[in-house]
């Protein structure tokens, strides 16, 4: 059956960083989808009511808005339950909050209750796709994938790895890892949701054969993604020198092992230096800006015009638990204020590109979703204002759709989103 959902729409129709005009708001809006799950087509109601059939469901959404599915392109699954947790900055934080709870993770009961309720958490906030870093256990990086696929989250996950630097529970040899990475890999083939990705936690927690490995098999399965962190703190990179004094600088460690390349997406990258910017486009790699985690941290400020001007994809992550936002579209508001303090302006197109259409395009996922274009997957959320009786008023004062946008990723949250749909099908 096909399905018309009619509301405010709202997408991009290319980069608004490097086009003009990129953002279309159709005020009456109509989306068409198959019952393939595919947009068949968008456009005003006036266009599009006349030219269904009766094999077509009207569903009315009206005052609300129908935004592309969310992309959420970095959080940890075992991190779900220690947001908001005091702290003095990310080395420590790790040692005296996130080991100890990514411990827990062992419980595979445990394990199975929280995966469902971390991605029932994600749909429930607009997210159709997330990249999300796994148990180091992997029976609960296996409930995660199987929830994804029984509730319909499109989701790239794996093991967290690491072989150092750790509590003894947490690591994996390399070849344990290798062993378990291909059960997980061969699980999510044939399965049009789920992608396996390699997970090295960061340089200091994998030696030099848990990278090796990781190059090893991204060389040799071409459909393998691959995320790590770097430059997120100053004295993260003091210590990742003193461990590999050889190297250039953090990105070298990376791509010395070959972990470089189109499937490879960097977190943070706050402090990167100019040859890193260069070696990242260069290769082809994405960047995943994380601004509630960066500030809760005290990492810095991200260098996001440093990182355009270098021409380097990018995305947004919410990196719960560092991050306190468990919503990409709250994340954006985080984004903007930061930018805001390096000087440099996100326009409300430009925000809605980065969790939408510029995340998918970041992860490899832009022939698939991210916009309304035909063809693609029916990836949305409905966003109902007329919750809020401010948000109506306020909405009812701004001169035009792109100013109501932007006021909306400023002041709602996932209490007005009123449903989530991946392929055409209501989830969470």
């Amino acid at each position: 059956m096909n399905q018309l959902h009619l509301g405010t729409v709202a997408h991009l129709r290319g980069n608004p960083f490097r086009q003009s005009n990129c953002l279309e708001i159709i005020e009456d809006g109509a989306l068409w989808i198959g019952g393939d799950g595919r947009i068949l087509a968008v456009g005003s109601r006036t266009d599009l009511l006349p030219a269904i059939g009766s094999d077509t469901t009207v569903h009315s959404h009206d005052g609300a808005w129908l935004l592309p599915g969310l992309v959420d392109a970095h959080l940890h699954f075992p991190q779900y339950y220690t947001v908001a947790a005091a702290n003095q900055g990310l080395l420590s934080w790790l040692e005296e909050t996130i080991f100890p709870a990514e411990s827990e993770f062992k419980n595979v009961g445990f394990a199975n209750k929280a995966a469902n309720q971390f991605v029932s958490h994600l749909l429930r906030t607009g997210v159709t796709t997330a990249a999300v870093f796994g148990s180091q256990f992997p029976d609960a990086t296996m409930a995660l994938f199987e929830s994804a696929k029984h509730q319909g989250l499109r989701l790239i996950s794996g093991l967290t790895l690491m072989d150092q630097g750790g509590p003894k529970a947490l690591l994996n040899t390399p070849e344990a890892a290798k062993a378990l990475s291909l059960q997980l890999m061969a699980y999510c083939r044939g399965e049009p949701l789920l992608h396996f990705a390699l997970l090295p936690r960061f340089a200091l927690a994998c030696s030099p054969a848990m990278l090796t490995m990781c190059g090893e098999l991204l060389k040799d399965n071409p459909g393998c993604y691959l995320q790590t962190h770097i430059n997120e703190s100053l004295e993260e990179i003091a210590a990742v020198k003193k461990l590999h004094p050889k190297s250039k600088h953090y990105l070298d460690v990376y791509d010395h092992y070959g972990l470089l390349g189109p499937n490879t997406l960097l977190i943070h990258n706050i402090h990167a230096r100019d040859d890193e910017l260069r070696r990242i486009a260069e290769t082809g790699s994405a960047v995943c800006h994380c601004p509630s985690s960066n500030l809760f941290l005290g990492s810095g400020l991200f260098p996001f015009k440093r990182h355009l001007d270098a021409d380097i994809a990018m995305a947004l992550g919410t990196d719960v638990g560092a991050g306190l936002h468990f919503s990409v579209w709250e994340e954006a508001a985080e984004a903007y204020k930061v930018q805001q303090l390096r000087q440099y302006h996100l326009s409300p197109g430009q925000l809605l590109y980065l969790m939408t259409l510029g995340g998918a395009r970041a992860l490899g996922l832009g022939d698939e979703t991210g916009n309304f274009e035909v063809g693609k997957s029916a990836d949305f959320f409905v966003l109902q204002p007329q919750k809020s009786d401010y948000l109506t008023q306020r909405l009812n004062r701004c001169p035009d759709l792109a100013s109501q946008l932007f006021v909306l990723m400023q002041l709602t949250n996932f209490c007005c989103i009123v449903g989530t749909y991946v392929r055409g099908v209501v989830r969470g």
